[in-house]
This record gives C-alpha cells, structure tokens and sequence, in this order.
C-alpha cells in the first residue's frame, strides 16, 4: 500500500514535469499540469498527516509530530478505560453469559459421546501425570515431611470439639439418638428377641446374679422378660417425649464431653498421645504405605489400558451428568442463576486488574514496537488516505483552474 501511495505521487510529480515542459506548445495542458500539481500537494500534505501520526516526517523535530509515540501513556489509559466501560462492564458480562446459557451449554456438550470421552481423557492424562510426578523422590520427601509436621501440629481435641459443636447445634444429634432408639426398639419388640435377651439376663446379667445371690432369690426367664418389656416401655417414653429426663442427661453428657476435649488437659495430652504414636508407628505407616502402592499400581495400568476402566467410568459420570442436568430444568436454572449472581462482584473485582494490565503492556512496548502493531493493523486504511489525497487533490486543481479560467480568461 506505501508503493502504490508513493508510486501515485511519483506519477502525479512526471506529469506534471511533462505537462509543464511542453504546455507552451500545448496550451491544454494548462488543465493536466494543474491536476498533476494540485495531486502531488494532496499527496505530500496527507503523507505528512499520516507519517506525523507515529513519527516525526523526515526526522525534523517539528512540533505535534509522532503523535502516538509522545501519548503513549494516555493512550495505553484511554485503551484501558474503554475496554473495561464496554467490555468488561458487570452488565455486558453478565448479559453476553446468560445469552449463552452455561448449563444447557455444558449438557448438551457432555451428551455428546466424543466429548464426554475427551473429558475423561484429560482426567485420565491429569492422573497419570499425578502419579509420575509422585514417582519422584523429591515430591514424596517433601508431602512425607509438611503432613506429618502439620498433622503433628494439628490440635486434635480442639477439631473434635469442633465438630462435635456443628453435630450438636440445636440439637442435631437427637436424630442419632431417635435412630438408634428406634432401631433398638424396633429389635426388643420381636418376640424371639426378648426371650433371647431375657434369657442372657436371668444367667449372666452381674446385677441380676447379684441381686439373686444377696436375697437368695432364682429369677427365672419369665421375670427376667418382665425387665425386658420395662426397658421397652422405657425406650418409647424417650422416643416421645423431648423433654425427657434421659435426654437431659444425654444433652448434659454430650456438653461435658466437648467441654472437657476444648478445656481438659488430660484428654487433650492423650488425644495428642494418641496422634503421636499413630505418626511414630512404623507397622501403620507400612500398611498405609503398602495400600498406597497396590493403588498406584493398580490405576498405573489401568490408566494406559484401553479400554480403561478409569476412563470409562469418569466418561459415563460425564455422560449421566449431562443426562441429569437435560432432563432437570430447574437445577439448570439454579446452575446459571448462581453463575449470573457471583459474576457482577468478580467483575467487579478484576476489571481494574485488566485495565493496568492492558495499560502497563502498552507501556511497557518500545515506541517502534508500539508503532509496528498500529501500523500493521491500520496501516493499509492510512495509506488509503494518502490515495484519496493524491486523487481528490488532483480533481480541486482541475475544478480550481477551470473556474479561474472561465472567470479571468
């Protein structure tokens, strides 16, 4: 595009010479030698409009020159300000993804087989990288070395306690207990359960020997079946009433319990014991160690097995995934809600981020550099420029002289 620009100026520059040389003979060339004249004025005067926007023309210091070099920085500012208005805006983000509609998007990309099966090869691919790199002594030194130091750093009373905080705020653990008393309500209820029961009692129950020993009574099993259904009819008074005196002292024990790991130095000492040994144990470290290794070696070769069953089972979760969220329409609409709510704050977060990202990059370009890109991506339009100039010019010289012609002539 320079050539065929400058090519035009050179044009413009031999006919005016002919057309001057021989208009005396001539007298119509008057009319040519204008053009020609007035063409190579648009053409120098646009060439110098366009080379002043990334340098100084001729390397003359002339003022309001290399336009873009000298406002790099304000550029590489208004740059970055208009991408994050009208691009990385909260709502355009927000509109451009719900056009986009993520999971009816993900499903119908998961049902499709080829892709289902590449996604599972890339999980597959990410394993077998995993357990090469675990390969290494390095890697296996420094995970033995930071696990054991923060495991023998972790406070294991204190976590329990805190669990058990979560367990047991407003009264969750009541349903463990409704459950076992059930389940131990519903056994003691069958017939051949208490006979067993009471039984086991009237022969081998310590209190009850002692009772009959002490009195020199003989319980027989039909009395023993008696206590039997009284811990019955106790066990659905529990289950009733909430208010009950055993699960006050239930609530109680538990209380103490998570008071004493949060605050009893003896249990929290032994529960650190505990650790310690388990940490200093080399039979568990040898069994952990030896299941460790049946696994890897396992998924070693199923993972470069074909078919593999790693790979084809994480290809069908993919698949049935897919199958999942297509026939729920609502757990899509959850899925983009979610995404649509969390957005406008990440957005909001990270724009500016972007913005001194694309101004610093800018910045950070050398002036040529900066220069190359701009005109490597407009150039051919600017030099258009220099093309309309050279012609629209050459037309107003013509118009000019053929109106000073007609009025003066």
């Amino acid at each position: 595009m320079k050539l065929l620009a400058s090519g035009l100026l050179l044009l413009a520059a031999m006919v005016y010479v002919g057309a001057a040389a021989l208009e005396p003979r001539y007298p119509w060339l008057f009319y040519v030698a204008a053009t020609s004249e007035a063409a190579m004025i648009g053409a120098i005067a646009d060439w110098f409009a366009v080379v002043a926007l990334f340098r100084h023309p001729l390397w003359l210091p002339i003022p309001h020159t290399a336009i873009i070099p000298r406002n790099r920085g304000r550029i590489a500012r208004g740059l970055a300000d208009f991408i994050q208005q009208n691009f990385l805006s909260a709502g355009a983000v927000v509109q451009r993804i719900a056009e986009f509609q993520p999971a009816q998007t993900l499903c119908r990309w998961l049902l499709k087989a080829d892709n289902a099966d590449t996604a599972a090869s890339y999980a597959t691919r990410f394993m077998a990288y995993g357990l090469t790199a675990l390969d290494d002594q390095r890697v296996q030194r420094f995970l033995k070395e930071n696990l054991t130091d923060l495991l023998r750093k972790a406070d294991m009373a204190g976590a329990a306690a805190q669990l058990l905080d979560i367990l047991t705020e407003n009264k969750r653990h009541h349903e463990l207990l409704d459950g076992a008393l059930a389940g131990l309500d519903d056994i003691l209820s069958r017939e051949e359960t208490q006979r067993v029961v009471a039984a086991e009692l009237a022969q081998n129950a310590p209190i009850v020997k002692w009772v009959s020993d002490l009195f020199h009574l003989k319980l027989d099993e039909k009395a023993a079946l008696k206590l039997v259904q009284v811990a019955i009819r106790k066990i659905a008074e529990v289950r009733k009433d909430r208010d009950h005196d055993l699960r006050r002292r239930f609530d109680f024990f538990v209380a103490g319990f998570i008071a004493k790991l949060k605050a009893d130095p003896a249990i929290r000492d032994k529960a650190s014991r505990i650790r310690d040994e388990a940490l200093d144990n080399p039979a568990l470290g040898r069994y952990i160690g030896s299941l460790w290794q049946d696994f890897r070696s396992w998924l070693s070769a199923d993972l470069v097995r074909r078919p593999s069953v790693v790979h084809d089972r994480v290809a069908a979760m993919a698949r049935a995934f897919g199958a999942r969220l297509e026939s729920d329409r609502e757990i899509r609409q959850w899925i983009d809600e979610q995404i649509l709510k969390s957005l406008p704050p990440l957005v909001e977060e990270h724009r500016a981020k972007i913005g001194r990202f694309i101004e610093d990059q800018i910045n950070d370009w050398q002036e040529k550099r900066l220069v190359d890109e701009l005109e490597r991506h407009i150039g051919p339009d600017l030099q258009y420029i220099r093309i309309n100039g050279t012609l629209v010019g050459g037309l107003a010289g013509l118009l000019i002289a053929g109106i000073t012609q007609f009025f003066v002539g």
